[in-house]
């Protein structure tokens, strides 16, 4: 999304954005959406205070690379009843790590066309590897969060580190050199 919040400044500003209860357009710039929401499209942000964020909505939450919209995988409250939830971009198989709900700016509800706004398409349909892959590494963060939350981030961040380390590269938008003449 456009103009990544740094850490410090993004949290100062949240609580106020969230109580403005206004939309924000912002624009996707990473591809961890995939094709529900590849990079450039415009998107719509309905900025609240902490909501009851449901399995399948997008939310836009800051990180520490800024402002991220990723869709809400699961949800977990400990036994003080904390809630934590879990996000994964729909291009992405590994979750990311563990989210408290005061960290998410609000939903992202619609994307521009070019010509109108539409409401935001549920997730994709996986293949049945992908699926299973996406659900054990779930579960796996799952597991680790039901022990502590901290060990659940970084192994969140250590299976993204991982799975970045073996997706094969971007197809060169200049093309192979065989195309080329080269």
């Amino acid at each position: 999304m456009s103009e990544p919040l740094p850490i410090d400044g993004g949290l100062g500003l949240l609580p106020l954005l969230q109580r403005a209860g206004r939309d924000i357009e912002s624009t996707i710039q990473g591809r961890s959406m995939g094709n529900t929401l590849p990079p450039g499209t415009r998107i719509l942000i309905r900025c609240r205070e902490s909501g009851a964020y449901v399995n399948g909505s997008v939310v836009a939450f800051v990180a520490t690379r800024g402002l991220v919209g990723h869709r809400v995988v699961g949800r977990r409250a400990d036994s003080t009843g904390t809630v934590t939830l879990l996000t994964r971009g729909d291009g992405t198989l590994v979750c990311d790590p563990p989210l408290e709900p005061s960290r998410v700016l609000g939903e992202v509800t619609e994307w521009h066309d070019g010509e109108a706004w539409r409401p935001v398409p549920p997730a994709p349909a996986r293949s049945t590897p992908a699926r299973l892959g996406a659900a054990g590494l779930l579960l796996l963060v799952r597991a680790a969060l039901a022990i502590d939350q901290e060990m659940a981030a970084r192994l969140a961040r250590l299976l993204t580190f991982v799975a970045q380390r073996l997706r094969p590269p971007e197809p060169s938008p200049l093309g192979s050199a065989d195309e080329q003449g080269g």
